[in-house]
């Protein structure tokens, strides 16, 4: 797709862009390190001492018996417009919906994490907190940083978020010095490729241009590496997934696919709350869907 075009219809191409993929995946594992922390928390570059044996990682199969922390991902998050479309609206979600589906998350005794922590206990066993459940943004709204950022670090709660590259500095849209922001706050940065193209699509340069450049711009705009990634549209395919590893991604996220049986940290599940959930109704489908 080009520049031009893109941006010219990039309001109405993401919000219907999130859809939930079918079927069963299948091919082999995914490492390197991440940058985590909790908002607040400075990031340490020491390294473990000399003496200390690196920790092992698990297996595919060890990783999969640790998913059971449930995952979120949010969009947009404003009032509803008159052109929205009946599809915007159940990833739309208004400021006061999301604050009080944070406020149920709180009063319901679950506790966020960081995108590192998760993927540090499912990598390498370490410990979470009692109901643990991690939040993510994807597509790069300029209201990740307006609305998501002051209600979370109300909350206290970190997030991950997954920006695409080609939208970055554009009107709506983060800029570097709200993705350096959130980054500061102690929020986990991930990629969402370029232009939100569907990985199972690509070929040729494409991988590329859709993988390895949003991480390396990425990089160079926060100064650490980046090795997160959320795949547009929530699809994966099974062809995809060394490429995704050899682009350097120590874990991806999906929607509701159950996670390949070999690549699990590469096809992390999530679901997309609509805001007509209510307190209860959210926690329950926490309860029901991981």
């Amino acid at each position: 797709m080009r520049r031009r075009a893109f941006l010219a219809a990039t309001g109405a191409a993401v919000l219907a862009a999130c859809s939930v993929p079918s079927g069963n995946r299948s091919t082999a594992p995914a490492t390197t390190s991440p940058r985590a922390t909790a908002p607040g928390t400075p990031t340490s570059s020491a390294a473990p001492p000399s003496s200390s044996a690196p920790p092992t990682p698990a297996t595919a199969e060890e990783i999969l018996a640790r998913s059971t922390v449930p995952v979120l991902c949010f969009h947009q998050l404003r009032e509803f417009r008159a052109d929205d479309s009946a599809y915007a609206r159940t990833i739309i979600t208004p400021p006061a919906v999301f604050r009080a589906q944070l406020q149920a998350l709180r009063d319901g005794g679950r506790t966020p994490i960081g995108a590192g922590t998760l993927v540090d206990h499912l990598q390498f066993g370490h410990p979470l907190p009692d109901r643990p459940v991690l939040l993510t943004f994807d597509d790069g709204s300029v209201t990740h940083h307006s609305v998501a950022l002051p209600i979370l670090t109300e909350f206290g709660f970190p997030a991950a978020f997954f920006p695409m590259t080609v939208v970055l500095g554009k009107t709506d849209w983060l800029s570097h010095d709200q993705l350096r922001d959130l980054d500061r706050a102690g929020m986990d940065i991930g990629a969402h490729s370029w232009d939100h193209q569907r990985v199972d699509r690509l070929s040729g340069d494409q991988w590329a241009v859709q993988l390895d450049g949003p991480r390396a711009e990425l990089g160079e705009i926060l100064g650490h590496p980046v090795d997160l990634l959320a795949y547009p549209h929530g699809v994966w395919s099974p062809e995809a997934l060394p490429r995704v590893e050899a682009a350097g991604y120590r874990a991806a996220f999906q929607l509701s696919d159950p996670q390949d049986p070999a690549y699990p940290l590469l096809t992390v599940r999530r679901i997309m709350p609509p805001p007509t959930w209510d307190g209860p109704t959210l926690l329950a489908q926490l309860d029901s869907s991981f």
